[in-house]
């Protein structure tokens, strides 16, 4: 499944977390150029409920825009879903005070002259606006603005241009194919792309797919279910030929939160948990077949952190790095209904070992790189 572009800026120029009297302040410019998926970005939008936001989609920018009013703040999104600007708002109008930490330990309510005497920030005054103090640091720029109760609003602005990233082997659905029929700007209606090779027929909006629909490409990949932009967004199910079936959430085309994948190469495993960027992610139950499952923490598509192995011949508990015994370990051996405790490294058992035998028979044991080390 291929397709098209999107925008990302690289920067990590200041540090995500500054500690400052304890409290650990966020670095909001390391947000803006991300796309919804990237973090530190998406940890921040989960904690802060961006899918009970109002959405407004201009088409003439492309822009679109994320207004959580509960919450107290706003986004702006290019149409590759790239952060480029947030607002965060104290109580007033329709939002309600934002309620997490601010950059550079601002408070809401300061007034110019005591925010001058905490904070060094090298701020200067805009030439029609005496309310409205500005600072530009690594290619983006702070605004805090004011009123009579002190400050109101803190926003910081992309003030560089963003480069292109590649979207490819992710679909991203253009209206730039062949109409069938209907209406393909904002109704129902059916296009078709490379000669009516890949087809999308359903919902659209803003002359883009956006709703329900269901899309087949060339390879006979088939997803239906929901979008939004012209990306696969929502639920939905996804079977990618000679590959796996995805039943689940995805996010720009990505599968993203809670899914099941059933894969047909390799044939039989499974894995049902959480999704990040379309990676295993988060806490999840990978099986291959009746023999064997893992549940616990998965990154990188392989186990890590905290989990449980179950096979035929028992168990193992415990840390896992790298989908390898890591760490303290308790295992079962079926066989011999015996128990084992101790410390793997990298799959190794190293040092010693508690045994509990059938018979609830403690001894112990001294193992070097899996090898048990007997005295003479």
């Amino acid at each position: 499944m291929k397709r098209l572009f999107l925008l990302i800026i690289p920067f990590f120029l200041l540090p995500l977390f500054i500690e400052a009297k304890g409290v650990k302040l966020i670095d909001y410019s390391a947000f803006i150029g991300k796309r919804m998926f990237d973090n530190p970005l998406n940890e921040w939008l989960e904690k802060n409920e961006y899918k009970n936001a109002t959405e407004e989609f201009q088409s003439d920018g492309p822009i679109l825009f994320l207004k959580h009013h509960k919450k107290g703040y706003s986004l702006t999104f290019d149409i590759n879903m790239t952060l480029t600007s947030m607002s965060l708002y104290a109580q007033g109008g329709r939002y309600e005070r934002f309620k997490g930490p601010l950059p550079f330990s601002l408070r809401f309510g300061m007034n110019r002259d005591s925010l001058y005497r905490l904070i060094d920030l090298r701020l200067e005054e805009t030439d029609d606006n005496p309310f409205i103090l500005t600072r530009k640091f690594n290619k983006h720029k702070l605004e805090l603005l004011f009123n009579s109760k002190g400050l109101n609003q803190v926003n910081i602005v992309n003030d560089d241009s963003l480069s292109y990233a590649s979207d490819l082997n992710f679909v991203r659905l253009l209206s730039n194919g062949t109409i069938v029929s209907g209406d393909c700007d904002s109704a129902e209606g059916i296009m078709t792309w490379n000669d009516g090779k890949a087809t999308y027929e359903g919902d659209w909006a803003n002359n883009l797919p956006h709703g329900r629909g269901s899309f087949k490409d060339q390879n006979n990949n088939v997803y239906k279910g929901e979008f939004k932009y012209g990306y696969f967004w929502g639920k939905g199910v996804l079977q990618v030929a000679g590959g796996y079936t995805y039943n689940g959430e995805f996010l720009l085309s990505r599968r993203h939160g809670n899914g099941k994948c059933d894969f047909i190469k390799p044939k039989g495993e499974s894995y049902e948990g959480q999704w990040r960027a379309d990676n295993m992610e988060g806490l999840g139950k990978y099986s291959k077949g009746k023999a064997f499952y893992y549940y616990g923490n998965i990154s990188d598509n392989q186990f890590n952190g905290n989990g449980k192995m179950v096979t035929s011949e028992g168990w193992m508990e415990g840390t896992f790095k790298d989908g390898l015994p890591n760490g303290i370990m308790k295992q079962f051996i079926k066989k011999e209904n015996m128990y084992i405790e101790g410390i793997w490294t990298m799959g190794k058992r190293q040092g010693k070992f508690k045994v509990t035998d059938e018979m609830k028979k403690v001894t112990y044991k001294l193992f070097q790189d899996d090898i048990e080390l007997i005295d003479k």
